[in-house]
């Protein structure tokens, strides 16, 4: 078998999750630092810099949560068709996803361009952070075709249980990210300093270097499963198999920066500028406790759907269970991490002494429940895998736009109660989806084993 790809329908399941896993969460954290290092550099502008970033990553993240949605269909199916050992049906697939990412990517950045004002307005751009915010979220929205093909290439290369290469992939493009920054936010020689707006170029370059280095190593010879212009093409039984999969699964993602969106909006009506910021930057940090969640429940999806495609559904139950209990110790231990190196953190990026409080408060009182929210991230990309993505999306909108939203409405507009009650309601949501998802995708599970 070729090396670049793996077979997961057999052998032991803790060794294959971490072999996939670990290159995963590298991945997801080099990315995570695109928005990290955009966040330190800007911070320097200004602290209402800070929240601009973020919130115009929140109302991005709008958009281009979908196209996750479409590369998880994309993967699952694509992974089956590994597992059942049909090359040509998974390569054609890989061809169709980016046909399908390039649709949704020139709609959506339509959409986003056209309504760029209602949506940052929603997100809490307010005062004197509109207008850095707006200035960010064009020439990003602009530019959003590229993150589509990342997210796309991403999957694909996790469906084949070769998540090293993106690894070194993500690496090598958060590392020119991480050059061009400064260079173009403050100018360098002939160039001039771009402010606000060099931090979305410096991104929009990195991630067309990813794309283009990325698509050349799929095009390989020496991978099993290649990426050729021949298949790109469009299958209807794929496209319906897909959007089965992948329309849910993008409505899941979409909940996420939504419910976010909403939060930062409610906290800014009710604590103004500070309450905004200290959100917003916390935000960017919490893109790390998701490392553990990411990482494991990618290696799941990965591993379940080979062994659906190849009929082995029996070990579904135990991959989940490993895969949940890791997630949970991992991303406890992350959220420790942050609630002990808080304030050296959260110093890094701003000296306003309001938002720091808010800041460490929060981690105080939702870091610790980070585990949590990893055991309901992995519950929902294993519904996905095994081609049932509505109960994750369930999961994902009662924590956010039925408990999170509405409660926060209530003890900010009504009740007026301190900001320590938002992020006590948020902290309870993490804990609440963990219990429920777990007890929900075990019964499914094992009707699925008990029925085979």
């Amino acid at each position: 078998m070729d090396s670049a790809e793996k077979d997961l329908t057999k052998g032991p399941i803790v060794p294959q999750l971490w072999s996939l896993a670990w290159p995963t969460m590298l991945s997801f954290f080099f990315y995570t630092l695109y928005s990290i290092v955009d966040t330190f550099w800007v911070s320097k502008l200004s602290s209402e810099a800070i929240a601009a970033v973020s919130i115009s990553q929140v109302s991005l993240f709008v958009m281009i949560s979908l196209s996750i949605g479409m590369a998880v269909g994309s993967s699952v199916v694509m992974g089956m068709h590994i597992g059942a050992k049909e090359k040509n049906k998974a390569e054609k697939v890989l061809g169709q996803s980016f046909v399908l990412a390039t649709i949704m990517a020139v709609f959506f950045t339509i959409i986003s361009l056209v309504f760029r004002e209602p949506f940052l307005v929603a997100s809490g751009a307010i005062g004197t952070i509109y207008e850095p915010a707006l200035t960010y979220f064009t020439i990003s929205a602009a530019g959003s075709i590229l993150f589509f093909y990342l997210i796309n290439i991403m999957f694909a290369f996790n469906s084949e249980g070769d998540t090293l290469t993106l690894t070194k992939l993500f690496a090598l493009s958060t590392l020119i990210n991480v050059v061009l920054d400064p260079i173009l936010i403050f100018g360098f020689g002939p160039m001039p300093a771009l402010g606000i707006a060099g931090a979305a170029y410096a991104t929009l370059v990195s991630q067309l270097a990813f794309v283009i280095i990325s698509v050349s190593v799929l095009a390989g010879g020496n991978r099993s499963v290649r990426f050729a212009f021949k298949n790109i093409c469009f299958m209807p039984d794929s496209v319906k198999q897909i959007l089965r999969i992948g329309g849910p699964a993008a409505l899941t993602q979409v909940i996420n920066p939504v419910g976010t969106a909403l939060l930062i909006y409610l906290v800014s009506q009710a604590f103004l500028e500070a309450g905004a910021t200290a959100y917003s930057l916390i935000f960017r940090l919490e893109m790390f406790a998701y490392l553990p969640a990411v990482g494991f429940g990618m290696a799941a999806m990965a591993m379940i759907g080979q062994s659906v495609g190849a009929g082995n559904t029996s070990r579904s139950l135990e991959i989940f269970r490993k895969a949940a209990f890791l997630g949970f110790l991992s991303a406890t231990g992350l959220g420790l991490a942050l609630v002990f190196g808080g304030p050296l953190i959260v110093a890094a990026f701003t000296n306003e002494a309001l938002v720091i409080r808010y800041s460490l408060q929060y981690l105080t009182l939702v870091a610790g429940t980070y585990g949590f929210l990893a055991v309901g991230m992995i519950v929902s990309n294993i519904f996905q895998a095994i081609g049932k993505s509505w109960p994750g999306f369930w999961l994902f909108f009662v924590k956010y736009l039925v408990w999170c939203v509405l409660l926060t409405y209530g003890v900010t507009q009504i009740l007026e109660l301190p900001i320590i009650a938002v992020w006590l309601v948020i902290g309870i949501s993490n804990v609440l989806m963990a219990f429920v998802g777990y007890l929900w995708l075990r019964k499914v599970l094992l009707k699925i084993e008990h029925t085979n």
